[in-house]
C-alpha cells in the first residue's frame, strides 16, 4: 500500500509571484480561449441557454453588491455594478429545476476577478462568490473569496423577504466520490463544517491528497454549494454545486496551477456516496 502513496508538498510546488506577475500571466492567458478549458470537463453537462433574453438584478444583503445583468444569448451578457455596463462571455450550467451556476471572468479587472453565481429562479434567491486573484496578503497567487447571499429582482417575480441560502452542517461527516472523466476520479471528505479533504483515486496524481478550509451552503433540499481555496498550495479556488438526488455536480476551478497556467473553467462530474459518520453534533456555530 505504501508504494501507492507519494509525498505531496504543494507549497513547495508553487512558485511565489508578485501581483504584477499574476496580472500579466492572466492577461496573456486571456488572449487565447484555452484558459476556459481545463482537465475536468469530460462529464460536464451541455451549457444552458435558458437565461438568454432575461434581465435581472442580483441584490446582496448586509451592504453587499447590487449587480444588474442582461443575458443577451447563451454566452453573451451585459452587467453593471454601478460603474457602467460591460459586456462579458459567460457560461451557465443547470443542476436542478430552475437552479443554475453562472460563471464569468471580469475582463481587464485588476485584481483579476472571477464570479461564480448560483441562481435559484424558483425561489428568486442568489449566492455570489466574487473572487479576486492577486490581492491576498498571504500570497499574490492565492484566490480570495467574498461570498454574498441575497435575492433576485426581476419583472413579475416576487421578492423573498425571509428566505436565503444558508450555511449548513448537513454534509459534515459525509464523503463523496466524483468521476470527472473515465480515467479521473477523486474523493471529497467533508470532515467538519469548516474544512474539506480530498484524495485522487484514479488518474494523474493518483494517491495524492490535500485539505483546506471550506464553506458549505444549502441551496435547497437536495442541492448544496461548497467552496475552498487551496491555501499553502497553488492557491486555486474550487466551487462545487451538487445535486444529491441525481448524484451530479457542476462547478468552477480558478487560479494558477502548479504548472504556472492561469485558468478559469467550468466542469461537471458524476457522483457516488462513500458513506458518513456522525460529526455534526460536535460542532457549534
Amino acid at each position: 500500500m505504501n508504494q501507492l502513496l507519494r509525498p505531496y508538498r504543494p507549497h513547495r510546488m508553487a512558485v511565489e509571484m508578485t501581483e504584477r506577475e499574476v496580472f500579466e500571466l492572466a492577461e496573456l492567458a486571456q488572449l487565447s480561449p484555452e484558459y476556459k478549458t481545463g482537465d475536468l470537463i469530460g462529464k460536464r453537462p451541455a451549457f444552458s441557454s435558458a437565461l438568454a433574453g432575461m434581465d435581472m438584478a442580483l441584490k446582496a444583503d448586509n451592504g453587499g453588491p447590487e449587480i444588474k445583468y442582461r443575458f443577451v444569448d447563451a454566452h453573451k451578457m451585459l452587467w453593471d455594478d454601478g460603474a457602467g455596463e460591460r459586456e462579458e462571455y459567460y457560461e451557465a450550467l443547470q443542476i436542478d429545476k430552475a437552479v443554475y451556476l453562472v460563471a464569468y471572468l471580469q475582463k481587464n479587472s485588476r485584481p483579476v476577478t472571477s464570479c461564480s453565481i448560483v441562481l435559484d429562479l424558483e425561489m428568486n434567491l442568489q449566492t455570489m462568490i466574487i473572487s479576486p486573484l492577486g490581492a491576498s496578503p498571504l500570497s499574490a497567487r492565492y484566490v480570495e473569496q467574498r461570498v454574498y447571499h441575497g435575492y433576485i429582482e426581476r419583472e413579475g417575480a416576487p421578492r423573498p423577504v425571509a428566505w436565503r441560502h444558508q450555511p449548513t452542517r448537513d454534509l459534515s461527516g459525509h464523503s463523496m466520490g466524483w468521476s470527472y472523466r473515465d480515467d479521473m476520479t477523486s474523493q471529497h471528505i467533508f470532515g467538519s463544517p469548516y474544512s474539506i479533504a480530498w484524495v485522487i483515486l484514479q488518474g494523474p496524481g493518483s494517491g495524492l491528497l490535500g485539505c483546506a478550509p471550506a464553506k458549505y451552503f444549502r441551496i435547497k433540499e437536495h442541492v448544496y454549494l461548497y467552496t475552498w481555496v487551496e491555501t499553502f498550495g497553488s492557491g486555486q479556488q474550487g466551487v462545487v454545486l451538487m445535486n444529491k438526488k441525481i448524484m451530479h455536480d457542476v462547478g468552477t476551478f480558478y487560479g494558477i496551477t502548479h504548472g504556472q497556467r492561469f485558468e478559469f473553467y467550468t466542469y461537471g462530474a458524476r457522483g457516488y456516496d462513500l458513506g458518513a459518520y456522525d460529526v455534526a453534533r460536535f460542532f457549534k456555530w
